[in-house]
């Protein structure tokens, strides 16, 4: 670019232009290099730029059975996610880091937020305790970060949840490390929540006095939207007549920027079911429940959004299922794409493999998109591209 033309005018060119180009660019000029480098250009271009591309995140197993397959069959794929009716016309294969291989095999993910994934291993036994490692990646410039999560308790009557989510006030990738007691005593134990918060700019885990509620036991189903880290937790309620309690379903949230809890409540029809029978997920920037019902012998989804993130406040968006006369059943809803689709693993009821199909609503129908595996290491959500981590 010529030296004609002011630095400042330049930045706001640069601003606009797509990641990979910008990590291109970044050999161009030593002020350009020292300009994209920048801890303040990487936020704010994450948060202003509107050329931030939606891709699709897939990952699927290629292998004959179920429980065989190996490393090199596992595939990871980032396919472009816009409104064209072309879509998945652009594959693009992602090669994972040797940090998420070293994992092993099928690792599991934690979260995705502002780009970022979180992937873990299964905890390894420590003595009493055990510890476990996240790795946050950034697919789209390929650099990722490890993290040691340390007491990691699995241990009756006590628990661990670790969730995941950027700040959006700092776009600091953060986990949330929460240790509790699933037991009915819960009463009878002095400390029965204990919370450590580990931000990546800060490289180490502080804890925290702020505290759930001591009657909540938590699920590992949870999103991350916005400020907000969600899980789907349950409540014990004691019973107003006799002794013992009776269970609730509702949403524990925890706010990145004020780092406090709070209870979000579920209708009463949601709120009364097996929480196996719920799961939660981002939807268009927003919260989504998924209610899980059986019609016959056809899985049927159910999205209930949180409205405008509005607590409390919950709508049933659409109801899905398979048709009755094919022979696909739902497996499980793995993802949306930024339209708010639905993206499905369905199971062949003749076969083991699975299939990726999204559904339409509008249509009310589903639609095989090509790709086909062994089913629960079916992964799928849309992400967009970013900078971030490029300066870790």
């Amino acid at each position: 670019m010529s030296d004609h033309i002011p630095f400042e005018i330049q930045t706001e060119i640069i601003k606009n232009l797509p990641v990979i180009s910008l990590i291109r660019f970044r050999s161009v000029s030593k002020s350009w290099k020292s300009l994209i480098d920048s801890s303040e250009f990487i936020v704010n271009y994450h948060v202003n730029c509107s050329q931030l591309q939606h891709n699709l995140f897939v990952r699927y197993v290629d292998a004959p059975e179920l429980y065989e397959w190996n490393l090199e069959d596992e595939n990871y794929l980032s396919i472009l996610d816009d409104d064209d009716d072309s879509f998945p016309e652009n594959w693009f294969p992602l090669i994972v880091p040797n940090s998420i291989k070293q994992l092993g095999r099928l690792p599991l993910m934690l979260g995705t937020s502002q780009g970022l994934f979180s992937f873990y291993n299964t905890p390894v036994p420590s003595n009493r305790y055990k510890q476990m490692t996240v790795v946050i990646w950034n697919p789209t410039i390929d650099k990722s970060v490890s993290v040691v999560v340390p007491n990691v308790f699995r241990d009756y009557p006590f628990d661990t949840v670790v969730g995941f989510g950027v700040c959006p006030r700092t776009m600091d990738p953060t986990l949330v490390k929460i240790t509790y007691t699933w037991s009915f005593q819960y009463n009878m134990i002095s400390n029965p929540f204990q919370l450590e918060i580990y931000t990546l700019s800060s490289r180490a885990w502080k804890t925290s006095d702020n505290m759930p509620r001591k009657s909540l036991t938590l699920t590992r189903s949870q999103a991350s939207v916005d400020r907000f880290i969600y899980w789907l937790a349950t409540d014990r309620i004691r019973k107003t007549e006799g002794d013992g309690y009776y269970l609730s379903n509702l949403i524990l949230s925890f706010d990145m920027i004020s780092e406090e809890f709070a209870d979000i409540y579920l209708p009463d029809s949601l709120a009364r079911l097996g929480n196996c029978s719920l799961t939660i997920s981002e939807f268009r920037t927003s919260l989504v429940v998924l209610e899980i019902n059986m019609v016959g012998e056809k899985r049927e989804y159910c999205v209930w959004n949180m409205e405008h993130g509005v607590p409390n406040s919950f709508k049933k968006l659409f109801v899905f299922k398979a048709p009755e006369t094919s022979p696909l059943n739902i497996h499980r809803v793995i993802g949306f794409r930024k339209t708010g689709e639905p993206m499905i693993d369905m199971l062949y009821d003749t076969d083991e493999r699975n299939a990726l199909f999204v559904y339409d609503p509008d249509s009310d129908h589903v639609n095989d998109i090509g790709i086909y595996g062994v089913g629960f290491p079916f992964l799928a959500t849309s992400y967009v591209e970013t900078l971030l981590l490029h300066n870790h």
